[in-house]
């Protein structure tokens, strides 16, 4: 009998020791950062509304991304609510998905709608379906993460522009939202900020119209400022569909590829390197060579693409005509710094950084050594052998050429935005000297009379004057039927009397340049000149 007060005793002790134990484990619990958090939420529910991203610009603070308003509906779904803004939902079945859950949520409206405890309207931005303007700089996102282009190289910027709107209705302890309990929103970030490029959303979109009436060939097409060196347009085809990724790694002619930065064979555009430099080291225009058909450089014959030869010709009838023994004649005139030099000042073989992680390919610039071997000079002085460049190398060298001979490095970028009106700083060209402003003046005359002159020319504009050179490169690849590929280029510049824009197309694999990059030249210059009226 006097046992069992003391078993009672102990067992009660035990007990004690346990809820103590257990009072201790629940203290530290409380104690507990999330716990706060979880405490603090109940009888609320809350909505995070992302309303905007950073805005990407054009030069006049035009978007190039997110160009697309949208109303944004924070609803609490009660009847009273969604009967006034039934026929207006962009999306009904979206919106029969979230009804199933019974809690607020947000959709997109087609017009406005008024305001209510239970309704809160925002406004916002976001892309179209399908490829944006100038796609290929902008780049693109991957489950929200930034993977190429401008979204890649602004991406800390761009997110810190981000715009969004938290709002907070009031809930019962069954978590059902409390008509008419109130509710709170809070707006966060300043809407527009973002960056502003050079780019022309005018002159993008027709540079990008005339670049497809090239299909099915894949092209670029570049347009820049003459004078700063700042891109217009800068347009690549085919374009990817940022909304289908996995469709264009899947396509045979490489979306992604951003052709205007790539490297190709470059072909007659380049006799305009090859006068300059031979003006420059004291041979004339007026240097004569008689053209027979073929050239021989230290045994190796070079053709014409004129069986028979073009006769008696000076530079300028040798630029208008194309003839490749002439400019082959002017490179043993030359030694091979002269020629390297030249074509290195004009901004062959170097890159061109864009922006973080946005990079021109340098292409290939023979070297000295190399152009101790006179086939290979001969080579280059017509645009063939190793020599490879980008539409933007060939763009920048004929704004070089329009500008007196002052070289100006390409730029994209401006300027930082906080509000989408004002730049934060002043663009900062780099510019140096590459030739004499007397022989560009002479190179810009034989490019004006390859256009005026030339008896057979797709590229002369109807509505100004315009100068340019074609190519048809050679590349050395043969179709199945054993014809060889051709690059097809044009460059040139206009207005002649006052040059404001260079434009360089290319056509990959497109064969002759006055059939098929000439007729785009000259439709994207009649066309930006129309606009400027």
């Amino acid at each position: 009998m006097q046992r069992r007060p003391f078993r009672l005793l102990m067992l009660s002790g035990i007990l004690l020791l346990c809820m103590a134990g257990i009072m201790v484990q629940l203290f530290h619990i409380l104690r507990k950062p999330q716990v706060y958090e979880v405490s603090s939420r109940q009888g609320h529910y809350h909505l995070h509304v992302p309303l905007t991203e950073g805005t990407i610009y054009d030069c006049n603070f035009q978007p190039l991304n997110h160009p697309e308003d949208v109303i944004i509906a924070v609803v609490n779904p009660t009847p009273e609510t969604l009967a006034p803004i039934f026929t207006k939902l962009k999306d009904r079945e979206a919106v029969s998905e979230q009804l199933q859950h019974s809690t607020p949520f947000y959709c997109y409206l087609n017009e406005e709608a008024e305001q209510n405890q239970n309704l809160v309207v925002l406004h916002g931005a976001r892309n179209p379906e399908g490829p944006l303007p100038a796609q290929h700089i902008l780049g693109y996102r991957q489950n929200g993460k930034a993977m190429a282009g401008l979204e890649f190289a602004f991406s800390d910027w761009l997110s810190a522009c981000d715009t969004s709107a938290d709002v907070t209705f009031s809930v019962s302890g069954r978590g059902e939202v409390l008509a008419g309990a109130g509710r709170s929103l809070i707006l966060n970030g300043q809407t527009g900020g973002g960056i502003v490029t050079t780019i022309d959303k005018r002159i993008q979109q027709i540079a990008e119209k005339s670049l497809k009436k090239a299909a099915p060939f894949a092209g670029a097409a570049v347009v820049m400022q003459i004078g700063t060196g700042e891109i217009a347009a800068c347009a690549s085809t085919p374009v990817y569909d940022p909304d289908h990724l996995a469709d264009a790694m899947e396509q045979v002619q490489s979306p992604f590829l951003n052709r205007a930065f790539s490297a190709y064979s470059v072909g007659s555009v380049f006799k305009i390197v090859t006068a300059a430099a031979a003006l420059e080291h004291g041979i004339p225009v007026k240097f004569m060579y008689e053209c027979d058909g073929d050239v021989s450089v230290y045994g190796q014959r070079f053709r014409c693409h004129k069986w028979n030869g073009h006769g008696l010709l000076d530079m300028q009838q040798a630029m208008i005509q194309s003839c490749n023994p002439y400019f082959i004649t002017l490179s043993m005139r030359m030694t091979p710094e002269i020629m390297h030099d030249t074509a290195a000042a004009l901004g062959f073989g170097k890159e061109n950084k864009l922006a973080n992680g946005l990079i021109s390919s340098s292409g290939y610039l023979q070297s000295v050594d190399d152009l101790q071997i006179e086939a290979e000079k001969a080579n280059m002085s017509f645009g063939q052998g190793k020599l490879l460049a980008t539409p933007l190398q060939v763009c920048a060298m004929t704004a070089c050429i329009a500008n007196d001979g002052i070289y100006s490095e390409p730029s994209l970028i401006r300027s930082l935005t906080a509000d989408g009106q004002t730049a934060l700083s002043e663009p900062n060209p780099v510019q140096y000297r590459a030739l004499n402003a007397k022989t560009a003046a002479k190179v810009r005359r034989m490019m004006v009379s390859v256009i005026e002159k030339a008896k057979q020319t797709n590229g002369k504009p109807e509505n100004t004057r315009a100068a340019g050179k074609t190519s048809t490169a050679q590349t050395g690849k043969f179709d199945a039927d054993g014809n060889e590929l051709c690059h097809a280029w044009m460059t040139g510049f206009f207005p002649v009397n006052q040059p404001k824009y260079a434009v360089t197309v290319f056509i990959e694999n497109g064969g002759s340049g006055n059939e098929t990059a000439a007729p785009i030249f000259r439709d994207m210059i009649e066309q930006i000149t129309a606009a400027d009226l």
